[in-house]
């Protein structure tokens, strides 16, 4: 399951929500296709119980723990099937071309490294931003209540905060990680990140793992585009005005 947050405009007003990766590419609105599923079963008040139930924030569902991602990815179900019956309209689920996919946390309760150190957790950003020096690639870890973990995503520490992907895996991410510099590429294996042992972590809390290391890019001039990507999600990047020095550490 594939798990983020995106803004779509609806008429003179922004819906900001939970989504879901459907296997069709569109964006499952997980809170309102709950209140719809709920209505269906009879239930009273059914968008005051989604909330409760799959609330449309990320990061209320990671406080709600393993019972609210078990019952998000009921919903996700009930997407799926609607979605292969062409009828699931899109003020249900918009097309990715309608919407602004954000990372997937945008304001996580902790942002730290796995050796302790603390980042700014207001400062997050996404796809498109710009770096100011090349980037150490990896992946971060998400907490959930009780704990224990949620899921990972792409990563990567940035101006004392962090680059968050869109997308949170809640299964570990199969194959390799891959930087993309102009036509220069470089990759590595998740296989790198296995064994390694995490704190304990707050629900809505984001843990950066180390860093990938990889072999050095031919020297980078600023404004390079830079593409970190993975079978689950991709960002795009771009090195900043300022010089830069070539070495990825």
């Amino acid at each position: 399951m594939l798990l983020g947050t995106a803004v779509w405009a609806e008429g003179p007003v922004e819906r900001r929500a939970l989504v879901a990766r459907l296997a069709s590419g569109r964006l499952a609105d997980l809170n309102r296709l709950e209140a719809i599923r709920l209505r269906k079963l009879g239930e009273g008040d059914p968008e005051r119980l989604a909330d409760a139930l799959v609330p449309p924030s990320l990061r209320r569902v990671l406080e709600g723990g393993p019972r609210a991602l078990a019952r998000a990815r009921q919903t996700l179900a009930y997407a799926e099937k609607w979605d292969r019956r062409g009828t699931l309209p899109e003020t249900l689920a918009p097309r990715l071309e309608s919407a602004e996919l954000l990372p997937c946390l945008p304001r996580p309760s902790a942002l730290r490294r796995l050796e302790g150190g603390a980042l700014d957790r207001l400062a997050v950003r996404g796809s498109g931003a710009r770096l100011a020096a090349p980037p150490q690639p990896g992946l971060a870890a998400l907490g959930l209540a009780g704990g224990t973990l949620a899921g990972f995503c792409l990563a990567l520490e940035e101006g004392g905060s962090a680059v968050l992907g869109a997308w949170m895996t809640d299964e570990w991410p199969a194959g390799s990680l891959e930087l993309r510099a102009g036509s220069a590429r470089r990759s590595v294996s998740f296989k790198t990140w296995e064994g390694l042992a995490l704190p304990p972590l707050r629900p809505g809390e984001v843990l950066l793992l180390p860093p990938a290391k990889l072999k050095p890019f031919p020297a980078l001039l600023a404004g390079t585009d830079l593409r970190l990507s993975a079978a689950f999600d991709a960002l795009a990047l771009r090195l900043g005005p300022e010089g830069v020095h070539p070495t990825v550490q």
